[in-house]
């Protein structure tokens, strides 16, 4: 069974938001300071959806990053033994990471020797 997209595209959906946040919060700035162009006094709606986003997908790449940065520490284990006692915080992880991680668990569950 595939993972959500939102599993599988994070990092990226949630660089679009920053992206996206940034680009509406300057021009809702833009608009409120009455340079180069005129929404019409959506400016301000503008640059609030703007900060939402920008809070959203920062918190939401954080996250992501810290995953990833959590499922390394965990791999790099070389004792087979702290390596089981953390297994299921590690297939935690690795759910809520990329299908290619899955991948890198096997092979470092058969370069264990685990099944």
């Amino acid at each position: 069974m595939s993972k959500p997209l939102t599993v599988e595209w994070g990092l990226e959906i949630a660089v679009s938001l920053i992206v996206l946040g940034a680009v509406l919060l300057i021009v809702g700035i833009m608009d409120v300071l009455h340079l180069y162009l005129d929404l019409g006094g959506w400016g301000f709606y503008s640059g609030a959806v703007g900060v939402l986003l920008l809070i959203v997908g920062i918190v939401w790449m954080v996250s992501i990053l810290q995953r990833m940065r959590k499922f390394k520490l965990l791999v790099q284990e070389k004792s087979k033994a702290v390596f089981v006692r953390s297994l299921d915080e590690l297939e935690y992880t690795v759910w809520r990471l990329p299908s290619k991680y899955d991948s890198l668990l096997l092979e470092k569950r058969r370069e264990m020797g685990l099944k």
